[in-house]
């Protein structure tokens, strides 16, 4: 026997399920959507505290600092709808707050109760608590931190449908589909379609809702996403923002270099890179303390941001470096004055933290697509040309060029060259007479670097030195100098030939931390006589760490070795470190000598010889080429002089002919 059921029973029953179908999925969006709401609030809130805790528990020196981060925790609490209030206490008092109306501590709770929802969490408690941890010098102290829960804002944001508002929905829609199909379908079945697409995808936002139950869960829904999204704006743009200055960081520099190579590209246009590094901040850094230098930081951040245009672009991309996009200029004119203005208005001393500072800075400029059509090579390229702007005196500005380029790529070639020539015994020492002046012997000699290259031959000291001076090669290179040339006085004092050997000494290689302990070894290992070493150094010596260059001088002198300062008055000459440093001899650049047969050249050239005399300094002059000079220096009293007139430097086998030929 079949059963049978009449068509009204089976639409009533059938609506009815239908009807639980529908109770049952309300109910299971309406929670998770809740709880899922829940969860991502509690989350921000929770990511902003452990933010804040972060930030000060890293920054906080003494309590006395806290008013430091009144600003920060005023933007956090005025850019969250859900939190009241931002309270810092040390477990009696309150110590900073944002809100001025919570003068005393109010009950709050701990969220490590793992049994409790997200929800359940935001309705029922107070707000948040964590223990911040800072150092006050060596000690740890702990202060605690609340986010007060804004719980009239997080009641409003769930829009809470009591359980008769859900069933009278559930009633009336029952009541509709009872009566029409068509008419459920269409207000009923439909939009809650939709409303699942919108939930799941959220690709369409549905359009109003006849039924007043499912306008409400529209609205909360769409609502709720918008939140969501502004949330995730919030946290994109948190990471695509500088901490420090404000502006974006490199995150936020790179895609928008994509979106104007892709646009630039499309319409043929033209925009311009500049790396900008301030100038001698490392300086400003050390003297002041970090805490000046940031606060320059954000000046400067200011600063560039009034100067450029609306269309502009400014990114912080490292400690002092900022990189500047230009775009829609007329001319390189106009891109120039844009630079200018730049660079003036950093320029301006400012007073940063009581202290007025002067700072400048360097620019370097690379053009899309002249100059690169990536984002790798505009970075780049415009590092280099900045770079390029230090080196020619720092507070310019370079543009990229080809040449440039080339010279930049022959640069990194030769330094590898360099290096592997040192491993290769390619470097040989020439040595160059030293004549006295009264008798015509050979008294001395200076040892002078040459790089005999088996491709290319002798190459220049002038192409690898000053390399090697800006990479630091100099102090290996300088080590291996030091070693060659006192061998190499024993062998000729073996020989029968008694001179003292000059042996050119960098800045940096006689600052090194460990100089003195190689200086005293290498004596010892290579038995050379100690009254037969002469060091050089030019007077880029004296321009820093005065303090130690005294010790260090000192030191070689007490040794035993005489010292004798190079190119003098080329660099910052002054009487001061003649009278404070242990120097034995003078050597007069060869620019000096030049001039001789002008009346202005000899007045140089013999105030410097009556200068060394009063100081029972010897006297030597460099670039002697012809006796028309060496009459002149010979009738003022100069002690030595070497230079083509004599000889030029030339390798040990020639020099040895060469000083017993003039010593018979």
């Amino acid at each position: 026997m079949r059963l049978s059921i009449g068509i009204q029973k089976f639409i009533f029953l059938l609506l009815s399920v239908l009807i639980l179908f529908l109770v049952l999925l309300f109910a299971n969006v309406y929670v998770k959507q809740h709880e899922k709401k829940a969860a991502v609030m509690l989350n921000s809130i929770q990511s902003q505290m452990s933010e804040v805790n972060y930030i000060i528990s890293k920054n906080l020196e003494n309590i006395k600092g806290l008013n430091n981060f009144l600003p920060l925790l005023d933007r956090i609490s005025a850019n969250n709808d859900f939190i009241s209030a931002i309270i810092i206490h040390n477990g009696q008092d309150i110590l900073l707050t944002t809100n001025p109306m919570y003068k005393k501590l109010l009950p709050t709770y701990r969220t490590n109760n793992t049994q409790e929802s997200a929800y359940d969490i935001l309705m029922n408690q107070n707000g948040l608590e964590e223990d911040i941890k800072y150092y006050k010098g060596i000690q740890k102290e702990t202060l605690h931190l609340i986010f007060v829960f804004d719980k009239e804002e997080i009641k409003f944001a769930f829009n809470a449908t009591n359980s008769n508002q859900i069933f009278n929905t559930l009633i009336s829609i029952l009541l509709l589909v009872l009566f029409i199909w068509y008419i459920i379908h269409k207000i009923a079945v439909k939009p809650l379609e939709r409303l699942r697409q919108f939930a799941y995808y959220q690709s369409e936002t549905p359009k109003y809702f006849f039924l007043k139950e499912l306008e409400t869960i529209r609205y909360s829904m769409v609502e709720t996403f918008k939140r969501l999204d502004v949330e995730k704006k919030e946290l994109y743009d948190l990471a695509r923002t500088d901490s420090l200055s404000g502006l974006a960081n490199r995150n936020a520099l790179i895609e928008h270099l994509k979106r104007l190579i892709e646009k630039s590209k499309r319409k043929n246009e033209e925009f311009a890179v500049l790396f900008l590094d301030l100038d001698h901040f490392k300086t400003i850094n050390d003297s002041l303390g970090h805490n000046v230098g940031d606060s320059l930081l954000q000046e400067v951040a200011t600063i560039i941001e009034n100067v450029l245009r609306s269309n502009d672009f400014v990114a912080r991309v490292g400690g002092d470096e900022f990189v500047i996009v230009l775009q829609e200029y007329n001319s390189l004119i106009e891109l120039t004055n844009i630079i200018d203005r730049i660079q003036t208005t950093l320029s301006q001393t400012r007073i940063i933290q009581s202290h007025p500072i002067e700072t400048s800075s360097s620019i370097g400029i690379a053009l899309y697509p002249k100059d690169g059509e990536t984002i790798i090579a505009l970075m780049k390229n415009s590092d280099i040309s900045m770079y390029e702007a230090k080196k020619n005196g720092r507070s310019q500005y370079h543009f990229f060029t080809k040449s440039l380029n080339r010279r930049v790529q022959e640069r990194i070639r030769l330094e590898k060259e360099m290096k592997k020539a040192l491993l290769n015994d390619e470097y040989e020492l020439y040595y160059q007479p030293k004549v006295n002046i009264e008798t015509g012997k050979i008294e001395g000699a200076e040892a002078l670097i040459r790089w005999n290259s088996p491709t290319k031959g002798m190459i220049s000291p002038n192409d690898f030195i000053p390399l090697a001076e800006e990479n630091g090669f100099i102090i290996e290179l300088g080590k291996w100098v030091f070693k060659t040339a006192l061998k190499q006085q024993v062998k000729f004092y073996e020989d029968g030939i008694k001179i003292k050997i000059s042996i050119n000494l960098s800045s940096k290689q006689l600052l090194a931390a460990d100089f003195m302990e190689f200086f005293e070894k290498t004596m010892q290992e290579s038995r050379a006589i100690v009254e037969l070493i002469d060091i050089e150094i030019t007077e880029y010596m004296f321009y820093e760490n005065s303090d130690m260059n005294i010790e260090i001088l000192t030191s070689l002198h007490k040794y035993g070795v005489s010292i004798s300062l190079d190119d003098f008055g080329t660099g910052y000459s002054s009487l001061s470190y003649l009278k404070d440093f242990p120097i034995d001899n003078l050597k007069i650049d060869k620019s000096f000598i030049d001039d001789i047969d002008k009346e202005r050249g000899r007045v140089f050239v013999d105030t410097i010889v009556k200068m060394g005399q009063t100081l029972k300094m010897s006297v030597i002059a460099e670039g002697v080429e012809d006796k028309e000079q060496l009459a002149y220096l010979k009738s003022i009293g100069c002690d030595e002089y070497q230079g083509y007139f004599m000889s030029k430097p030339v390798n040990v086998s020639e020099f040895k002919k060469l000083y017993f030929k003039e010593s018979k």
